[in-house]
């Protein structure tokens, strides 16, 4: 098989008509090594987490599809695979903040106390090499990368994905933080796409007063 992308928490492997997602050990955090699920350097390692993070991806794309969610995942193909349709890509990152955490309390430090509701969704351009920076729905449209009605689109469904991602957790004593979701289309046809897991959201243990790791979330789950 054909390695076709390596990044930081998976390898984007060819298979046929479709592609698989092979999840990594590997922990992302920030430059001075904390733990970060949306951070841009690899900080660590943690025994079991690709697969933690492949059974976590299964489990909440089933779930997304029950709910009719359109995505591009097909299936579990092993312990820390999942197989996805080919799709073109958007380069944006659609993240969803149910609370003030991370990067949000650092960009507006002094203006936000951390975990205050917020409910807000942002975009931010997918582009490691210029920190994957905030952008405005009107710069998208301007840099032709989305549409208005794609844009509108995408936030629906990401309000959507992160109501039946919260209550299923809820029901296990977890709250979502935030979580961050990528798009794409296959014949014009806008679907969710790449994964959601412990790799792309916070995830607070209500009774351990903490947020839990990937490992630790699939564990609460009851899939390792």
């Amino acid at each position: 098989m054909e390695i076709i992308y390596e990044g930081k928490t998976k390898r984007i492997v060819s298979a046929g008509e479709r592609v698989l997602l092979r999840f990594k050990d590997d922990v992302t955090g920030d430059a001075n090594g904390n733990i970060n699920p949306g951070g841009n350097f690899i900080v660590g390692h943690i025994e079991g987490k690709g697969a933690a993070s492949a059974k976590v991806a299964a489990f909440l794309f089933e779930l997304l599809g029950k709910a009719g969610v359109e995505t591009h995942f097909r299936g579990l193909r092993s312990d820390t695979e999942i197989e996805v349709l080919r799709a073109t890509r958007i380069p944006l990152e659609v993240i969803y903040r149910a609370k003030a955490y991370g990067s949000f309390l650092t960009r507006y430090h002094g203006h936000v106390k951390q975990m205050s509701p917020l409910d807000l969704i942002e975009f931010d351009l997918k582009d490691d090499a210029l920190g994957d920076p905030l952008v405005t729905p009107q710069a998208i449209v301007k840099l032709g990368i989305a549409s208005t009605s794609e844009l509108q689109q995408m936030e629906a469904t990401s309000r959507k994905v992160a109501s039946i991602v919260s209550k299923a957790l809820a029901a296990r004593g977890l709250e979502v933080i935030d979580m961050k979701l990528e798009f794409g289309r296959i014949d014009g046809k806008l679907l969710v796409v790449d994964e959601l897991s412990g790799d792309t959201m916070r995830v607070y243990d209500l009774a351990q007063k903490r947020l839990l790791n990937q490992v630790e979330l699939a564990g609460k789950l009851g899939l390792i």
